[in-house]
């Protein structure tokens, strides 16, 4: 059915306050929303290790591998679309809205009937009611893509913040207390479906947007050409994010999977919401002033910048701490992720910056030149996956961390030419937090080594003064050597400190 009626304009709310002051406030509540977040996925996370097994970890794991493949086509792209064109109408968000049902519904039946085949791979009974519950998820979040799309263009990031927030506070206690009641893998099923329901719930109740029944493909035009390109290059995409899932999975059972997939999450899911922190609100802003290169390249330099500041030396930190932090935070049954900890760390500083490109393709509307860099890439880390697996887990890692230091360059040119800027000009500046950053790890380590030979036992009191020596460290090291960085990020922290308050 397809109604009739005035059409309006969505557009970013004019208001006084310009572009650089809302992008800062933006970032303040995001990097408010991001820090709560995972500090709390942290938290939970660490008790329902206690609570559950390496396997029952492992048992979600291979069920991500499927669902997230399953989540490439639950939008279409539609939704970045929305927030990278200057005007969408009424007509066609609501087209898309409706599209986006219909793909959710169409989605979850897939997933579904697809739950034994995916059980008989693994040859793992238990995925089948698992798989079945939780493709529930995709129809259910189908129901907030356009208003999540509309609050990210309008740059609503403190009605974002909220949203993550409750979805985390809400679902989180009641998987662990499932957990504790002893349902096993099952409590992190209920932990993706209700975070998806709470989600979508909070966030009708901040876009406060309804859809009219309405479906014309002809409304959209402008964007499905950029939707069309983002899935497919999310589509080969899966494949470089989560073959290694698989192919442990496969050849190496569940228990692996489990350490593999704690790791991951561990090192490369906090260093990419770094970058998130800043991404969310940097797509938006970068769409703003798309056309003038000048400002792009201003812009990503300087984000980069400040990204960099935070996870090189967070990843180094975490790369001479491995030991003591899995044992405090983890458990002692959680050892053998040390080493996969140690390595990936290494993977995260550059995934920290490498990343952030997708700005560039993203908000210069060049999907279909981000789809072309993604089959490449895709090619070469899962080669990497396929050599590393002859050594075990260990193998796959550092085949990844590899394959990622080898595809940097190449990524980067090719993105940095659509806003005619050469790759020098964008990491030349990251100099002075690389220098700060090794030295904070050599300080570390030998404080490390020579508490533990000094007959200190206890991983918690090691951890405290390392981690206080480190934050020193790196801070008087910035200060020497970039103080108009060090000052900066001080100047930033109040900024975002006064945004998270307005």
């Amino acid at each position: 059915m397809r109604l009739r009626y005035a059409c309006t304009q969505h557009v970013l709310p004019r208001t006084s306050m310009n572009l650089e002051t809302r992008t800062v406030r933006s970032i303040g509540w995001s990097a408010t929303s991001q820090i709560a977040q995972l500090l709390m996925a942290i938290l939970i996370s660490a008790i329902l290790a206690r609570l559950l097994t390496p396997s029952d970890f492992g048992l979600i794991a291979m069920v991500v591998v499927f669902s997230n493949f399953v989540a490439i086509f639950s939008s279409f792209g539609l939704t970045s679309a929305i927030v990278q064109k200057k005007e969408v109408s009424d007509e066609a968000l609501s087209s898309t809205f409706w599209i986006n049902v219909g793909l959710g519904a169409l989605l979850t039946l897939a997933l579904a009937a697809s739950a034994p085949l995916i059980a008989a791979f693994y040859s793992q009974p238990r995925l089948t009611p698992l798989i079945v519950f939780i493709s529930t998820t995709f129809f259910i979040a189908s129901f907030g893509n356009v208003q999540n799309g509309l609050l990210t263009k309008r740059m609503n990031f403190k009605a974002l913040a909220v949203i993550g927030i409750c979805a985390i506070a809400i679902s989180g206690p009641i998987a662990i207390f499932l957990a504790f009641s002893g349902y096993g893998v099952w409590s992190l099923a209920w932990y993706t479906v209700l975070s998806s329901f709470v989600t979508v719930v909070f966030t009708w109740i901040y876009a406060r947007w309804v859809p009219h029944f309405l479906l014309g493909l002809q409304h959209m035009k402008g964007l499905l050409g950029f939707g069309a390109n983002l899935t497919g290059f999310s589509f080969v995409n899966y494949f470089a994010l989560n073959m290694d899932n698989l192919l442990i999975g496969r050849f190496l059972g569940s228990a692996p999977l489990g350490f593999y997939n704690l790791a991951y999450n561990l090192l490369v899911f906090p260093t990419s919401n770094i970058s998130a922190v800043v991404g969310r609100v940097m797509f938006p802003a970068l769409s703003i002033i798309q056309h003038d290169k000048q400002l792009v390249r201003d812009a990503y330099v300087t984000a980069n910048r400040y990204i960099a500041a935070v996870s090189f030396p967070l990843m180094i930190w975490v790369l001479v701490t491995a030991p003591q932090l899995i044992r405090v935070v983890y458990g002692p049954k959680w050892i053998s992720v040390i080493p996969l900890v140690q390595i990936f760390a290494l993977a995260a500083i550059e995934q920290s910056i490498g990343t952030n490109v997708g700005w560039i393709f993203m908000s210069q509307g060049r999907t279909d030149v981000l789809f072309k860099v993604g089959i490449f890439t895709t090619i070469v880390i899962i080669i990497s996956f396929i050599v590393g697996l002859r050594g075990g887990v260990e193998g796959v890692v550092i085949a990844y961390t590899i394959a990622t230091y080898l595809l940097a360059y190449p990524v980067f040119a090719i993105a940095f030419r659509l806003i005619d800027m050469k790759v020098k000009y964008a990491l030349a500046p990251l100099w002075s937090v690389t220098l700060a950053a090794l030295t904070l790890g050599i300080v570390a380590f030998l404080l490390r080594i020579s508490l533990e030979k000094l007959g200190v036992t206890q991983d918690l009191a090691i951890l405290a003064i390392v981690t206080a020596a480190s934050l020193l460290i790196y801070s008087v090291v910035l200060f020497l050597i970039d103080k108009e960085l060090f000052i900066g990020i001080v100047r930033l922290l109040d900024q975002l400190r006064t945004a998270d308050s307005a």
